[in-house]
């Protein structure tokens, strides 16, 4: 099992205050919150976090913020995200592809046989995806993003739910 450090504690109560003050909010009728879990490369890790689907800002533009905290790889991390996804509409599909890109405050703490240490950037990424679901009342998607800087993983392969 893996020891949970401080900073790891205060991440994942802040994603479940962020989480349950928006999920509650009776104003916004789609704003729905859910988990997420997937895998990363350089680090290679398992990811395992949240994220907020929040109404359409336009027609097909959404904005999901997101955290993960990271495991594996000699290292812990933890990424906040803040997403924008144009989906786009196939006639006659209960299926919404996605693109978009992203900005991400990323820590590190790394603790290898060099020393360790601590870290936190801030870099830039491209998505892709799809949305399903959404006719059951948990909506889902599939996802790959693609680092476009050093600071942040090379690739991460993500699933998540809604509730």
């Amino acid at each position: 099992m893996f020891p949970i450090r401080p900073v790891a504690r205060f991440a994942l109560l802040a994603v479940a205050v962020v989480l349950l003050a928006f999920g509650a909010s009776p104003a916004a009728a789609e704003v729905s919150g859910g988990l997420r879990v997937g895998f990363s490369s350089s680090p290679d890790q398992f990811l395992a976090g949240g994220q907020l689907n929040l109404d359409p800002i336009s027609e097909h533009v959404y904005i999901v913020p997101s955290a993960e905290a990271g495991f594996g790889d000699d290292a812990f991390t933890i990424s906040a995200n803040g997403d924008v996804q144009y989906r786009f509409d196939v006639q006659d599909s209960k299926v919404r592809p996605y693109a978009g890109g992203g900005v991400s405050l990323y820590y590190v703490n790394l603790d290898n046989d060099f020393g360790g240490g601590s870290d936190t950037n801030v870099g830039v990424s491209i998505l892709s995806g799809i949305f399903f679901g959404k006719d059951s009342g948990h909506p889902m998607f599939a996802e790959v993003k693609a680092g476009l800087t050093d600071e942040v993983p090379d690739w991460k392969f993500i699933f998540g739910v809604n509730f």
